[in-house]
This record gives structure tokens, C-alpha cells and sequence, in this order.
């Protein structure tokens, strides 16, 4: 039977990171447990810019749909306002729901 492998030093630290322990914390225990202090500090480097890169993927995908919505709700409006139907649900629904979909994405990437 093959045992499971331990997971990577990366993961390890990614997983301590979303578990809130600060960054000093995982350095001095990785340096506890015998790795070398500049390896130690590149890997948990390296950790932080990946986690940073996966929430600002999600905030630009977030600002890309807002940014959508807008698009549709501005159609929407010229068509309604050329076929002179009154049409305010989109006007200042879906106006309001992309505006708000953008500052969440705003949120994630600062």
C-alpha cells in the first residue's frame, strides 16, 4: 500500500496563510523544521503573490461582467427610449446590479 504523500511546502503555506496565521509565524516554523531561512522566505513570498493573483483574477472577472451588465442595461435603454416604452427596471435596475457587481470586483483586486 502506498502512503499519501505529504503535501508540497507551497500548499502547506497556502494552506496556513487561508488559515490565518501571519506570515513571521510560517517563516519561523518552516525555519524550525530545517529548511533555510532564504528558501523559507522566497516560498512564503511566492505563496502570498499566488493567493493575491487568485483574488485579483476573481475581482476582474467580477469587473468584466459589471461591465457587461452596464452594456446591456445601456442598450436596453436606447432601445426602450427609441421605442418610447418607459423602462426603468433596466434603467436603474440593471444599472444599479452591474455598477455594484463592478465595485465588488474593485473590492477583490485592492
Amino acid at each position: 500500500m502506498v502512503k499519501i504523500e505529504e503535501a508540497s511546502l507551497s500548499d502547506q503555506v497556502l494552506a496556513l496563510l487561508r488559515e490565518g496565521v501571519g506570515r513571521e509565524q510560517i517563516q519561523a516554523d518552516l525555519v524550525q523544521k530545517g529548511h533555510d531561512s532564504k528558501f523559507v522566505e522566497a516560498v512564503v513570498s511566492e505563496a502570498i503573490k499566488l493567493r493575491n493573483s487568485k483574488a485579483m483574477a476573481q475581482g476582474l472577472t467580477l469587473i468584466l461582467v459589471g461591465a457587461f451588465i452596464c452594456l446591456m442595461s445601456f442598450v436596453l435603454s436606447i432601445t426602450a427610449s427609441a421605442t418610447n416604452l418607459n423602462f426603468p427596471l433596466v434603467l436603474y435596475g440593471l444599472t444599479s446590479v452591474g455598477i455594484i457587481v463592478v465595485f465588488a470586483g474593485f473590492v477583490k483586486v485592492f
